[in-house]
């Protein structure tokens, strides 16, 4: 299937992370964190409306990304961080964010 990468199992899940007593309005610290997951070579990234879908080849790839992710935030002066990381990892079948996505919305 054109949906998954090479036969290889993918990893995918999702991330939300932000600061904690920075106000009300986050789009500045949601847009940093984007941009410094997005440059680890690699990731793949789905913004959604109250977190990001991420995939990557490997475990090391998210966790990187979350990384830069979380710095970025520490650089704007963020003194507290909250993340919430889901991770499904299937290694019997290759998976893509379009094929879990295709599986619900009814495609072979």
């Amino acid at each position: 299937m054109a949906d998954r990468v090479g036969g290889r199992p993918r990893v995918v899940g999702d991330v939300s992370i932000y600061p904690i007593g920075a106000g009300t309005s986050l789009s500045e610290y949601v847009r940093a964190a984007s941009r410094a997951m997005r440059s680890v070579r690699g990731i793949r990234l789905v913004p959604g409306a109250m977190s990001t879908v991420v995939e990557a080849a490997n475990l090391r790839t998210i966790f990187t990304a979350v990384g830069r992710a979380h710095d970025a935030l520490q650089k704007m002066g963020a003194k507290r961080i909250a993340i919430q990381l889901r991770i499904d990892h299937r290694l019997d079948k290759p998976e893509t964010i379009e094929y879990k996505v295709g599986r619900i919305r009814g495609a072979p």
